[in-house]
């Protein structure tokens, strides 16, 4: 055999060790979701889809409906009575009820587990000490009625550059889901951050949907609370410049009409909102670096007042 069959056929048996090595990963790996809202159903239909081994959680046994490009039922396990461990854990609850599944989730982990953050906000990564965690920037649309989940776009997991996230994204590799792996995770973090701080702000105070943002004075409002958004974290070391404000209100436009965020289907809900992890990380930082941002606190006020006293 000459030199060069040589390495067609070395590089052909390596070819083949990494494929192998991948299937036997795949198939060893096993998934969890917790949070059958639409995060969390989107991710476990995406890797069910794969054939990769997943299992969706909540507070209780029961199915759901997800309406994505087609129509699908999905099983939901209850938390409180699993005695399984697994290897990758997504956390796709509200921010606001961490407190309520660690117990469950320390017993989910085992010594090489890793917990994958889906959630809005910054600042809730020191309350996984079970096992290591990465936040994700998530931007996955969609609503949750009674366990009818429509929806309505987007598939993305902005993750680290980490070894494990790598590892993470080549499970992945057969799913739907846009897994992106960066170095500028902060900075993305921070993005989305102020992509909620505009449209979750303005949607749960008016409980309305996006379909305000076609009101001329709400779209003067929420550039005005984007420019003091991108004034404090430019404070906390980024970069961002009023061109990205013109950004994210053109992902605002791509919204459907009838679309709801996060905090509007909790007001209209009357739950608890992610407040203290957006808006209000935004106030805490503004307050420590003595900014001036008359509209951030006119809406915190608000939805402070919206959270008072309830539990």
């Amino acid at each position: 055999m000459d030199s060069t069959s040589f390495l067609q056929a070395e590089f052909i048996i390596i070819k083949y060790e990494r494929t192998d090595h991948y299937k036997k990963e795949n198939f060893m790996t096993n998934f969890a979701v917790i949070g059958p809202g639409a995060v969390g159903s989107v991710i476990t239909n995406e890797l069910r889809n794969a054939g990769l081994d997943v299992k969706l959680f909540g507070r209780k046994e029961q199915q759901i409906t997800l309406l994505s490009a087609q129509q699908v039922k999905l099983n939901v396990s209850s938390l409180v009575v699993n005695q399984q461990q697994f290897d990758f854990i997504f956390v796709a609850i509200k921010a606001t009820k961490i407190a309520e599944i660690k117990d469950a989730l320390i017993k989910m982990c085992h010594d090489g587990t890793i917990i994958i953050v889906c959630q809005n906000g910054m600042g809730q990564l020191p309350e996984f000490t079970m096992a290591p965690a990465f936040q994700a920037a998530v931007y996955i649309s969609g609503q949750n009625k009674e366990g009818h989940i429509t929806h309505f776009r987007d598939r993305k997991l902005i993750l680290p550059n980490h070894e494990q996230m790598l590892r993470l994204k080549t499970l992945l590799h057969d799913t739907q889901l846009e897994v992106i792996i960066t170095d500028d995770q902060k900075t993305l973090l921070w993005y989305k951050m102020l992509v909620n701080l505009g449209i979750n702000t303005v949607t749960a105070l008016a409980k309305n949907t996006a379909v305000i943002m076609e009101m001329p004075a709400v779209e003067k409002m929420v550039r005005e609370l984007l420019a003091e958004g991108i004034m404090i974290a430019n404070s906390e070391g980024e970069s961002f410049q009023e061109s990205d404000i013109d950004e994210i209100l053109a992902i605002y436009a791509g919204y459907p009409p009838d679309m709801g965020t996060s905090m509007y289907y909790d007001t209209m809900n009357n739950r608890l909102l992610e407040y203290e992890f957006i808006q209000g990380e935004f106030l805490r930082l503004a307050q420590q670096h003595k900014l001036n941002t008359p509209v951030l606190d006119i809406c915190c006020t608000l939805l402070a007042a919206y959270q008072y006293n309830k539990k």
